[in-house]
């Protein structure tokens, strides 16, 4: 428990910063500070990273409020991680930087204040406009003819440039700062380029490519693939994943069909990050997401086992090998005809049963959800679930909460929203049980028989799948 005394201090603390909201920095303060609110929190802590596995955990106190002080900053961008959702904050040396969220809408509520706001605030602006734009590229501009396209997408961009430029001639902003910003939304115009070439394309004829423009792809020349300044951007990591799909499809298929859980991609994919990118934090994010990837739509465990090889043949960081070598052991244990992997759930009175002795009818289906999720999604879940088990009288849905802490709020939804308490339970375990059963996708289910053996671990609640599955499992 913090003394009166430090709970003083921190308050007063808060003061200083907020108070100098606002005003540009006199002096360079030799410390930096990142602190801020947190609405409707959903743990007691944030995680700060500044690479992917090295994170410093920040607790809230009673208000829901946090402040951390570094001494020795490494500037840049930084990822802010609060259950389960993240998102960007550039941090420079002597800034004070406070954040206020409401974790019922993350990004949209998300406020920065203190003297280092306003790049934050652009940054955040960037991000919700790339994401509406992005709506718009599938609704309508991929249908468009290349020559079109890259017009609306160079009216765009320069309306963004404009932008930029304007920010940054009303505020004072380091090299580093003008850098991540501008990032922020050319290359998510360079991933436009990449994904447009690859559904237009893909969907049509390779030998179509001569329509392109001929600078179509000029933007390429302006990448750099080993930048470690932008490595925490997710349009950078957008447009990385969008180059190599694009990469594969035309160097590896040469415009044949393209699959990219094949094995043969797999490792071109593989290849090519290997040859490509020599800054090892960039290369080993895609080396571990490319074959993440592969393990977890496989069937075939051979094939599985060959990937995995190929990737440890390539990686040297040591904490993606071990993830990806208990992900590949995880997902052999959950083939069709496997015995489910037993786990402790807790009841909403809190009593510890085995998950097997829900198996009381041919089917039981294993929905997962959390409170984390926005409400809508959880809603949706529940209706979806109790609308199938009607329609299926031969299977029994079970909701399955995942948050890492169970508490009164599980139990408060689930009598609040009147759900069958006999068909709601929670992890024991959440983080353990979630590798288990390799918990990854929203919407996901698990298919087992009365006999505790997999049907299907991959399906998902809303997919015509489920319903086909379903309908031969009541057939035979």
């Amino acid at each position: 428990m913090l003394t009166l005394k430090i709970r003083f201090y921190i308050c007063i603390l808060f003061s200083l910063i907020l108070y100098s909201c606002g005003t540009e920095k006199e002096e360079i303060r030799e410390s930096t500070y990142f602190g801020g609110e947190i609405v409707n929190p959903n743990s007691h802590y944030i995680i700060l990273y500044r690479e992917y596995g090295k994170g410093d955990t920040i607790y809230l106190d009673k208000n829901n409020r946090f402040l951390y002080k570094m001494d020795s900053l490494q500037e840049g961008a930084y990822l802010f991680y609060h259950s389960p959702e993240n998102q960007i904050v550039l941090l420079e040396k002597g800034d004070s930087t406070l954040i206020r969220l409401n974790t019922l809408e993350f990004d949209e509520s998300l406020v920065f204040t203190g003297d280092g706001a306003k790049k934050n605030n652009f940054l955040i602006d960037m991000f919700l406009q790339n994401e509406k734009e992005r709506k718009n590229l599938n609704r309508y501009y991929f249908n468009f003819s290349p020559e079109d396209f890259r017009k609306k997408q160079q009216y765009l961009l320069k309306e963004r440039l404009n932008k930029h430029d304007q920010f940054a001639a009303k505020n004072t902003l380091s090299d580093l700062a003008k850098k991540i910003t501008k990032a922020s939304f050319t290359y998510d115009f360079y991933s436009r380029y990449e994904i447009y070439f690859y559904k237009h394309y893909g969907i049509t004829n390779l030998d179509s490519i001569t329509d392109l423009p001929k600078d179509f792809f000029n933007y390429q020349k302006e990448v750099d693939f080993n930048d470690l300044v932008l490595s925490n951007l997710y349009s950078y990591n957008r447009f990385l994943s969008n180059y190599l799909t694009n990469a594969a499809y035309t160097k590896y298929t040469k415009g044949g069909l393209i699959n990219r859980n094949s094995l043969g991609i797999t490792k071109y994919e593989i290849n090519l990050v290997d040859s490509l990118i020599d800054q090892p934090y960039i290369k080993d994010n895609l080396l571990r997401a490319i074959t993440k990837r592969y393990i977890l739509n496989s069937e075939d465990d051979i094939a599985s086992n060959k990937v995995l090889k190929y990737f440890l043949s390539k990686s040297n960081n040591k904490n993606n090998q071990r993830e990806l070598k208990k992900l590949a052991k995880a997902a052999y244990r959950l083939r069709p005809r496997s015995s489910i992997p037993e786990q402790d759930l807790l009841t909403h009175k809190g009593e510890i049963i085995p998950l097997t002795s829900l198996l009381k009818k041919p089917v039981t289906v294993f929905y997962f959800w959390s409170l984390q999720e926005h409400r809508d999604l959880y809603l949706k879940a529940h209706k979806k679930a109790a609308a199938l088990e009607k329609q299926f009288p031969h299977t029994e849905f079970i909701g399955i909460n995942i948050d890492e802490e169970y508490n009164s709020n599980w139990r408060r939804t689930i009598q609040r929203n009147q759900y069958d308490l006999n068909k709601e339970f929670a992890f024991r375990f959440p983080k353990c049980s979630s590798e288990d059963l390799i918990i990854y996708y929203r919407n996901q289910v698990i298919l087992v028989d009365q006999d505790g053996k997999i049907i299907n671990a991959r399906s998902n609640l809303f997919s015509t799948q489920l319903k086909e599955e379903l309908k031969q499992q009541g057939n035979l």
